[in-house]
């Protein structure tokens, strides 16, 4: 019998794994979830992942190397984490005995993994990035909940959220609460940093602009909403363990602590990876959710895992936020392009059907 052998590790590569099983599994389904403990857990808008196959023996056939980090996130599902840089290694299901990986810590997974379906999508309350990536889309846990459309749920919210756009603050937490910060709305002091362009606008290969584009590409809808994006670069797949990051660009003088002082990286139970010489990202030391990115080259502008955000009108948080529709950042460098692709595509549609 022919067999296949994945291998996986995480950015710092402290933890690696291997699975083996028959090839005859291939490709295997790739599930999103988009309930609210996932978003808040890893700080994703949806977490992605697949079954491990079993082995002979019906054993599981995940061999992991290194020591993650745990994280109960429910009665009978804990998350696996690597301690380290964060990212997300596996969630096991002592009710069914599963190992669930996350997808982007595979050293390959072109044509080995391939997109299933949505799984409690009700939860985001605007579909979140399910209306992004085309496909089967359940409220709930599947076969077991309804059929749904997520254009409608999200037409359905944005009716229902025209009275709730008060708020002057956006309250931002990890799943086990170690991590809480607010968003402020955009001010005068949201315009006086400094940052070159991102790949979002200008991608990395072509040739680049002045360092100083001359206006606050932060911030949209006339100074009233912040940018947000997508991401597929190796460094963000493999420090959070998923194919797709999403980041609210904010201005660090937007972020406050709870109680209203100024943010700073020690605060609750962050934790700091420092992945390169001028870029670091900060993770919640005790359930592991990805929280910010920052650099040298523009310290005034932080990155906040969108996963994160628990805004009223829904994962989104279109309210707040403008998402940017004409490309996945570092698409060209995706592990899996296959799948960054048809959600580069689906930001697209979803624009037009917008409009």
């Amino acid at each position: 019998m022919a067999t296949t052998t994945l291998t996986l590790s995480c950015a710092c590569k402290q933890i690696k794994g291997a699975l083996t099983f028959s090839s005859s599994l291939l490709p295997l389904a790739l599930d999103f979830c988009h309930c609210f403990a996932c978003r808040h857990v890893t700080g994703q808008l949806s977490n992605s992942k697949f079954i491990a196959p079993q082995s002979s023996g019906n054993a599981s056939s995940l061999k992991i190397i290194g020591e993650p980090k745990a994280f109960k996130t429910s009665d009978h599902l804990t998350r696996y984490f690597c301690g380290n840089c964060g990212a997300s290694i596996y969630n096991h299901d002592a009710a069914t005995g599963n190992y669930n990986i996350a997808s982007g810590v595979l050293d390959k997974s072109e044509g080995l993994l391939t997109f299933r379906q949505h799984i409690y999508a009700v939860d985001t309350k605007d579909g979140g990035l399910s209306s992004w990536l085309d496909g089967l889309t359940w409220a709930g846990e599947p076969e077991k909940s309804e059929k749904i459309d997520v254009s409608r749920l999200a037409a359905a919210m944005e009716s229902a959220s025209e009275a709730k756009k008060s708020s002057q603050v956006l309250k931002c937490h990890c799943q086990c609460g170690g991590v809480q910060f607010n968003i402020t709305r955009p001010d005068r002091e949201s315009r006086n940093v400094f940052s070159p362009l991102p790949d979002l606008m200008v991608p990395y290969h072509l040739p680049q602009p002045q360092k100083n584009p001359g206006f606050a590409w932060w911030l949209r809808a006339n100074g009233t909403k912040y940018f947000a994006g997508t991401c597929a670069c190796d460094s963000c797949r493999l420090s959070t363990g998923y194919d797709i990051q999403a980041w609210a660009f904010v201005p660090k003088t937007n972020i406050r602590q709870m109680n209203g002082e100024e943010m700073n990286y020690e605060m609750g139970t962050l934790k700091r990876y420092v992945h390169s010489r001028r870029a670091e990202r900060e993770f919640c030391g005790t359930c592991g959710a990805t929280v910010f990115w920052h650099c040298d080259e523009r310290p005034g502008i932080i990155d906040v895992s969108a996963g994160l955000l628990d805004a009223e009108e829904g994962a989104r948080a279109e309210d707040w936020l403008e998402w940017a529709t004409e490309r996945v950042s570092f698409e060209e460098c995706a592990q899996n392009k296959t799948l960054v692709a048809s959600v580069s595509e689906g930001l697209r549609r979803w624009e037009q059907r917008q409009k």
